[in-house]
């Protein structure tokens, strides 16, 4: 059993600091073109494939090597260039959000974690609190019992009213 007074994290984010978080996320999601997709269009449109964007990137060079390709008068070279130049921007941010995502789950999961076990703990001393008489523990008890109510054990669930 783990030690029920060990908290790896005992600290919260200052209002300050979560509004600050907020308005860091606010602004960049301003900073992004409006480019939302309906479910249908995530279906439809292509993903590109590392092979897919080397060649991408080798078209765009030879766009550039040869400006007299038939090519470059149907084609905007900037257009390609721009499309790319987001791409790698984008992969960039999306890499740095995964670790950042994977650090709030993290810390999501050990605050939530550690919440459960003490409240768990400090149950079942009320649950002893209660069976030995402590003037106001059967009530706390009683209101707190039905979290576990149907589990097994000492508390079974209600009996159906029908």
């Amino acid at each position: 059993m783990s030690n029920t007074n060990q908290n790896l994290l005992n600290q919260t984010l200052a209002d300050l600091e979560v509004t600050e978080i907020m308005n860091a996320l606010n602004t960049a999601a301003a900073a992004f073109p409006d480019a939302t997709l309906t479910d249908e269009q995530r279906r439809n449109l292509n993903a590109i494939s590392v092979d897919n964007k080397v060649f991408a990137e080798e078209m765009l060079d030879e766009m550039n090597t040869n400006p007299n390709l038939a090519v470059n008068a149907t084609y905007n070279l900037e257009f390609l260039a721009n499309d790319l130049q987001l791409f790698e921007q984008v992969e960039t941010i999306i890499s740095r959000m995964m670790d950042m995502l994977q650090r709030l789950e993290d810390v999501k999961r050990l605050a939530g974690h550690e919440a459960y076990g003490m409240a768990t703990g400090a149950y079942g001393l009320l649950e002893v609190m209660a069976r030995t008489g402590v003037p106001g523990a059967q009530a706390s008890f009683d209101r707190l019992k039905v979290r576990f109510a149907g589990q097994g054990g000492r508390n079974p669930a209600p009996p159906m009213e029908g």
